[in-house]
């Protein structure tokens, strides 16, 4: 069932590549010269291997409620210490996050928890480091990010992004 409560939000970040989370991550962590990253909602992890496939030096810590959709033994051999799994609640695990380079939080999309999730990895993000997330069309996400996030860009399929997160 489509969603009907989706806003319509703006880009305001130029980029030309494929209008895809994946590839936009990918341009944003090579622009860049990024080689840590947190992803906060990893669900069966379509980008996580994507991102992992496709760049080398990086390293994701994976976090999400239930890591078996995304996580098991052949993974596990593929990537190896390239992809650490963190699973329990996104807010709560933080602290078991390093810093890095980048955070992308795309798991709970309501109000609450993308709050909850906002100020759990605000922190987690290098100096010059990159902190964003997924869907700043749903009105959970959006508000959130508007109360919490200041001055922050969208970039292609409603990627909310802020450099430099420690200027909160």
């Amino acid at each position: 069932m489509k969603r009907r409560d989706r806003l319509i939000v703006d880009q305001t970040y130029k980029f030309n590549g494929k209008r895809n989370r994946k590839h936009f991550l990918k341009h944003l962590i090579l622009e860049n010269n990024y080689t840590s990253m947190t992803e906060v909602g990893v669900r069966d992890g379509r980008t996580t291997f994507f991102l992992l496939d496709h760049i080398p030096q990086l390293t994701i810590y994976a976090v999400d409620n239930n890591i078996s959709l995304f996580y098991n033994e052949s993974i596990k051999q593929k990537y190896g210490s390239r992809l650490i799994p963190i699973e329990g609640d996104s807010s709560q695990v933080a602290d078991k996050t390093p810093m890095v380079d980048l955070v992308f939080i795309d798991a709970d999309h309501s109000y609450h928890g993308a709050s909850k999730d906002i100020d759990a990895y605000k922190l987690k993000v290098k100096v010059n480091g990159l902190f964003s997330g997924h869907d700043i069309d749903y009105p959970g996400v959006n508000r959130a990010v508007k109360e919490k996030v200041k001055h922050f860009d969208i970039g292609p399929n409603f990627v909310w992004l802020k450099f430099n997160s420690l200027a909160f």
